[in-house]
């Protein structure tokens, strides 16, 4: 029969195109600093492995962070893979809590070999986003109330993302050694909104003349980035592998556009005037993204089993947006995994064919609030779930394809220094289709 996994590639470009300008992945306050939340942990099976992908190498899956993986493609085949996530955050202080929910189209990657030695990928995926409304009122009672002007209240709010294409190669350098690149368009947009508001200023008898003020900045961004990879797998024997690689993404200056706006806005006797203050469109900036660098193994025994670890480490202290710094500090992490396939060529008992996983991960992130580096950890376990699929040149059933399934659950941030703590829980699904092209195909 024929396969129609081809159409599917196309069908998802189309619909993750239309979906990626109302995209949130998530809904913190800790998101309003720098670009917002950083997401790199790779696709649906290193999610269930504590996000380790630099050492990984596996020719059913995509391994997009380390692009020197993309060398280990097998003849004729294709990859597709596409991933939907859902995650709730709980939102804690001393005296308050909240929860929020959220659930999206997270990634969708395209892998196939150009030669023997030479492997490439594309896709789309998310690199940051941003999502936060966070008020603060000042007053009687307060250290800083002034009676003279009244209660006040501060409101800051968020939202957008920036999201990268990437297209990337690989080539094979004998049977150990594999280099790559990642060449990636950075995209998207972020709104960013300021507002004092003077709750009494409509009271003429308190402050006649006091002016609520508003701030609207929205940060475009559009330029090209790259990343490097490299990869050396050592063959032991019984089938024992050991992969060790690193990657390195280069200071980059990204060029963005700004647009901002100023209003004030009157209460009188009169009613409610504007007064704008401001109101600039294009003006072009640069966002400076610092040095990344990673490492990381995998110790493979066959399709068996699985352990690996990966470090990475950026200075973010460098980083300057529009010109300015932000409350970022240098930051690194560690990620861990191990996955586990009973047996994998048994002729029955399903069980043994599905990949068991776990991991986990701490980091020290790149924010710093009153004084305080925030700390991220968590753990993560999931499934590999095969999926039996036609080879039509030889008409036998391969169980190459996979739906992933990931949970991850962790914390971020602290109650001390008047801060927020956030507890998480991300479930992603995410769908591994391989095929064959480019051969002779049989119909019934």
């Amino acid at each position: 029969m024929l396969n129609n996994y081809k159409y599917i590639p196309v069908c998802l470009f189309l619909l993750f195109s239309e979906l990626l300008s109302g995209q949130a992945y998530t809904n913190s306050p800790y998101s309003r600093f720098g670009l917002g939340d950083l997401e790199q942990i790779g696709f649906g099976r290193n999610a269930a492995l504590g996000g380790i992908s630099i050492g990984m190498r596996d020719p059913n899956y995509i391994d997009y962070i380390n692009p020197a993986s993309y060398a280990i493609r097998d003849s004729m085949s294709f990859l597709f893979e596409f991933g939907l996530t859902g995650k709730s955050l709980k939102l804690a202080t001393n005296d308050l809590s909240n929860t929020v929910n959220d659930f999206n189209f997270s990634h969708l990657a395209i892998a196939f070999p150009i030669s023997k030695k030479i492997g490439a990928s594309f896709g789309i995926v998310p690199y940051s986003s941003m999502s936060y409304k966070v008020s603060q009122q000042l007053k009687e009672g307060d250290p800083d109330y002034d009676t003279s002007i009244g209660n006040i209240d501060y409101l800051f709010s968020g939202t957008g993302g920036i999201h990268h294409f990437f297209m990337g190669t690989a080539y094979k350098i004998g049977k150990n050694l594999s280099l790559g690149v990642n060449l990636s368009y950075l995209f998207g947009a972020i709104d960013r909104n300021r507002s004092i508001n003077f709750l009494d200023s409509i009271n003429l008898q308190i402050r006649p003349g006091i002016f609520n003020t508003r701030i609207s900045e929205k940060t475009i961004v559009g330029d090209l980035n790259l990343n490097f990879g490299i990869q050396y797998t050592a063959f032991i024997k019984n089938d024992l592998e050991f992969t060790v690689g690193g990657i390195f993404d280069k200071k980059s200056i990204i060029n963005a556009e700004n647009d901002i706006y100023k209003e004030n806005i009157l209460f009188s006797a009169e009613g409610r005037m504007v007064d704008t203050l401001k109101y600039t469109t294009g003006i072009k900036d640069t966002i400076l993204l610092p040095q990344n660098i990673g490492a990381g193994f995998t110790f493979k025994k066959g399709k068996t089993f699985l352990i690996g670890v990966d470090y990475y480490s950026q200075n973010w202290s460098e980083a300057l947006f529009l010109g300015k710094t932000d409350s970022l500090v240098n930051s690194n992490s560690w990620h861990f995994g191990m996955e586990f396939t009973p047996n994998p060529t048994a002729l029955r008992n399903y069980l043994n064919w599905i990949s068991y996983r776990i991991g986990g991960h701490y980091t020290n992130t790149y924010l710093q609030v009153n004084g305080e580096q925030l700390k991220d950890f968590g753990i993560s376990f999931g499934l590999g779930i095969p999926i039996s699929t036609m080879r039509p040149d030889l008409q036998i059933k391969m169980k190459r394809s996979t739906f992933n399934i990931a949970v991850e659950l962790g914390q971020r941030g602290t109650y001390d220094n008047n801060l927020i703590k956030e507890k998480y829980a991300i479930l992603r699904f995410s769908l591994t289709l391989y095929d064959f092209w480019f051969i002779k195909r049989k119909f019934d």
